[in-house]
């Protein structure tokens, strides 16, 4: 990637996302203390950043604001009948934010839960009508968020970065069940 291509994309990207300046001059000479060698404090600013500019993003879908919105409706097309515990799992929710997220996405009117035929004391997630509808759009969006939100990063330094957030992803979400549980 040129130099030139580097600044259009980071000018585009504080565009999109225009940093809050404190309102005192002096603040760019600020000691990051051991911050500014720990990933989980870049991981942590930068989700905040991107969460934003997906909810600008999604927000005409009805599915801005708060985490788990756009994974439960794209995981549940992905996975008609999947249980909440599940879904739970592989996006991070506890049971208590689990079960919000979905009375209020079957009251925004995206999804419904079933009782499963097969066992009884369980719940199955599927799209509505309207859920269905969005799906692909939805798709569409995000993807094109995430290409413009890291376009300042060439495609090896994208495929590295997705290949290391997967591989730690992976390490610490379980992905295979154990025959116990």
């Amino acid at each position: 990637m040129s130099s030139g291509d580097l600044t259009r994309r980071r000018r585009e990207a504080q565009r999109r996302n225009p940093a809050k300046v404190p309102k005192t001059i002096d603040y760019q000479n600020i000691d990051f203390d051991v911050f500014g060698s720990l990933l989980s404090f870049y991981i942590r600013s930068v989700n905040i950043v991107v969460s934003k500019d997906l909810d600008s993003q999604t927000a005409l879908f009805g599915l801005a604001g708060g985490t788990g919105k756009i994974s439960t409706i794209l995981l549940t097309a992905a996975n008609p009948g999947l249980r909440p515990s599940v879904l739970a799992h592989f996006i991070r929710k506890d049971r208590s934010a689990m079960g919000k997220l979905l009375e209020q996405m079957e009251s925004d009117g995206f999804i419904e839960q079933r009782i499963s035929r097969v066992e009884r004391r369980a719940r199955e997630l599927y799209l509505t009508d309207k859920g269905k509808g969005i799906v692909q759009r939805v798709r569409q969006t995000i993807k094109r968020q995430d290409e413009e939100f890291f376009a300042i990063l060439s495609a090896g330094e994208r495929e590295t970065l997705l290949q290391l957030l997967r591989k730690v992803y992976e390490t610490y979400i379980d992905m295979i069940p154990s025959p116990e549980g």
